[in-house]
């Protein structure tokens, strides 16, 4: 729970890592804060992001960074070449366009890791947390023009993730479709080791079609059910395309695969690492491991896509949320643990556990920027 913001927070829970220089990570992080400024849905689902889920605005006024952990950052327009710093967030945003930084800048060293093609790139945009490194480079995928299209096209009005690069140099790729109903999605992935990934997505259409295809298979065993007749309306075609939690195309990741290791070519697993389910609304339902045992599921309110109301994890119970009409938390139901309620004051938070122990939390500021300045 963010008492503050109101809002149920799961922090990263990490579905894949293999060791190795520069890994490829696969983690989620569940937020169900509605920022004013959001990026698209990412892959697992309105609220949820995951590390490659980074996504940069570029407005006439200004740049506005969508980080995987559903925030919305805020900088003035760059010069090419320039480096703002954000002392609130702690960490850089830097504009590609010089071979090289001055040496007064304290990223001098970091930038000079990075692909010469991304330095001297006007249109590339980086950002790093720490001196350092990592590097995450934001740039546009290649894509396929259209017929009539004029060429070149124009860079467009958003940045998305397109690789790491580690203070070694070592690169970690994110390469996404060119063309098709999963143009700029990313579907393969290399890690600084050298091993290849597949993310296997579906549409929403896809996943409408396998589950009417499910339903007649059940209803031709002798013990399946009888009516199918709201099949269709129970797993639309479609979603709606727009959500509280931003535009949303669709697209969901159902499965990974290792398709590639250096150190074992001839040994490849024959499942995937990692899968997932989700809900006719397109909401993470669940997440499976490499032995195809359920870890973890979600439960969502059926009239605000993506809220969270419960979760669990293989073999225990599940915790329970209730929401006021704002969309903010006022219950924790917690089976073996404490619960607590939340109340919501101009400029205070009350917390008050079940065994009437109560917090006060004193605040400042507005939206994502609020902060607690008094216990």
């Amino acid at each position: 729970m963010n008492p503050v913001l109101g809002a149920k927070v799961l922090p990263g829970e990490t579905d894949l890592a293999l060791p190795g220089p520069l890994p490829f990570i696969l983690s989620r992080a569940y937020s169900s804060y509605r920022t004013r400024t959001p990026a698209p849905v990412g892959v697992f689902g309105p609220g949820w992001k995951a590390p490659f889920d980074i996504r940069l605005q570029i407005r006439d006024e200004g740049l506005i960074l969508n980080d995987s952990g559903g925030r919305s950052i805020h900088f003035e327009p760059l010069f090419p070449g320039e480096i703002s710093y954000s002392r609130s967030e702690s960490f850089w945003l830097a504009r590609g366009g010089v071979a090289t930084q001055h040496s007064s800048q304290p990223l001098s060293a970091l930038w000079q890791v990075l692909p010469e093609d991304v330095r001297l790139s006007p249109h590339a945009y980086l950002a790093a947390n720490s001196l350092q490194g990592p590097w995450w480079i934001l740039s546009w995928p290649e894509r396929v023009p259209e017929v009539d299209e004029v060429l070149p096209p124009e860079p467009p009005a958003y940045r998305v993730l397109t690789g790491v690069v580690d203070g070694f140099g070592r690169t970690l790729a994110f390469h996404r479709e060119a063309a098709g109903e999963l143009a700029g999605e990313i579907t393969r992935v290399t890690d600084g080791a050298g091993r290849r990934f597949h993310l296997a997505l579906s549409t929403q259409a896809q996943r409408a079609e396998a589950f009417r295809k499910q339903r007649e298979s059940s209803l031709s065993s002798p013990a399946g059910p009888r009516s199918v007749s709201s099949s269709s309306s129970a797993f639309p075609d479609t979603l709606p395309a727009g959500t509280e939690y931003g535009a949303d195309n669709g697209i969901r990741l159902e499965a990974v695969w290792l398709t590639h290791d250096p150190a074992y070519p001839d040994e490849q697993p024959t499942a995937p690492l990692a899968r997932y389910t989700y809900t006719a609304s397109g909401e993470l339902r669940a997440v499976y491991d490499r032995s195809g045992t359920q870890v973890r599921g979600f439960t969502y309110d059926a009239e605000h896509a993506g809220r969270m109301v419960a979760h669990h994890y293989a073999g225990r119970p599940e915790s329970r949320y209730r929401y006021d009409d704002t969309g903010r938390v006022t219950e924790q139901v917690n089976p073996e643990g404490l619960d607590y309620r939340f109340e919501y004051g101009e400029r205070r938070v009350i917390i008050t556990d079940s065994l009437n122990r109560r917090e006060v939390l004193y605040t400042e500021g507005e939206g994502g920027l609020k902060r607690v300045v008094k216990k």
